[in-house]
């Protein structure tokens, strides 16, 4: 019997995949789009599922809007078999793709323009349809993924996703907002999982500013709620896990082991 043996890679060869969840505001579209000024990750096209890149106006970046996952297939096949141009693909943002794309079309609701919303009621969804929908995007995440580990070096890409959060009560963790256990279970499925939020920090003069935190690791605030979180860098474990008004520069420096402060 014949088999593939993989030998394992740097973080030279393997692309970085990573998945950024934080609360509306919080500048994850911008992060993502940081990829466009970033040598190793520039030219990047961002797949555009929210229609909110007014962050990234006056940006050479390439934005695409699918319609449906009609499309988001051509998308992937592109990037997967043709691409010789983009170095990076984002997608902003998860939770908006299930919830427009993924349920509208299995609600049988989706218009041929996606823009246009039908205000006419329409069943709620079952249980069924919310299993259909987390297992379509369990596909899609672990498709795109796969496309920082092709086979072929010379095509791999950077990925990047961005979802919203949300709160298991039952649980009592805060993770990206995915239906069903997806949220919870999604970090096993990418390199870094990472939440955005924006923090008061003391400078030495004594005031306060704001900035935007990226951690990388899972967290337990006072009253015992996880903030879920994790990095699988490629060369070494010393790296930190937090980062400071991030960018794409930033994660592909501490991917490729080339740079270890923050």
């Amino acid at each position: 019997m014949a088999i593939t043996i993989h030998k394992i890679e740097s973080g030279d060869d393997v692309r970085l995949n990573v998945l950024v969840y934080g609360q509306l505001g919080v500048g994850k579209t911008r992060l993502l789009g940081s990829a466009q000024d970033c040598e190793e990750t520039s030219p990047m096209l961002l797949i555009d599922v929210e229609g909110g890149t007014l962050s990234l106006s006056g940006t050479s970046i390439d934005i695409f809007r699918p319609q449906n996952f009609d499309e988001i297939q051509e998308v992937y096949d592109f990037l997967r078999f043709e691409n010789t141009e983009y170095k990076s693909v984002g997608i902003d943002s998860l939770t908006e793709l299930q919830r427009k794309l993924s349920m509208g079309e299995i609600l049988g609701v989706l218009e041929e323009d996606a823009s246009y919303t039908n205000l006419a009621g329409h069943k709620p969804p079952d249980r069924y349809d919310w299993l259909q929908s987390g297992e379509q995007m369990r596909r899609f995440i672990r498709a795109f993924r796969d496309l920082a580990y092709l086979r072929e070096k010379d095509r791999r890409i950077h990925v990047f996703f961005s979802a919203l959060e949300k709160t298991d009560e039952n649980r009592s963790i805060v993770c990206p907002s995915l239906p069903g256990a997806l949220g919870v279970e999604v970090g096993a499925s990418v390199d870094v999982l990472a939440r955005l939020s924006i923090q008061e920090v003391q400078t030495e003069d004594g005031r306060t500013r704001k900035v935007r935190h990226l951690s990388m690791r899972e967290e337990i605030d006072e009253n015992g709620i996880r903030y879920l979180g994790k990095i699988r860098m490629p060369k070494s474990n010393s790296f930190p896990t937090t980062l400071i008004n991030p960018s794409a520069s930033k994660l592909i420096r501490l991917w490729t082991a080339k740079d270890q402060g923050g």
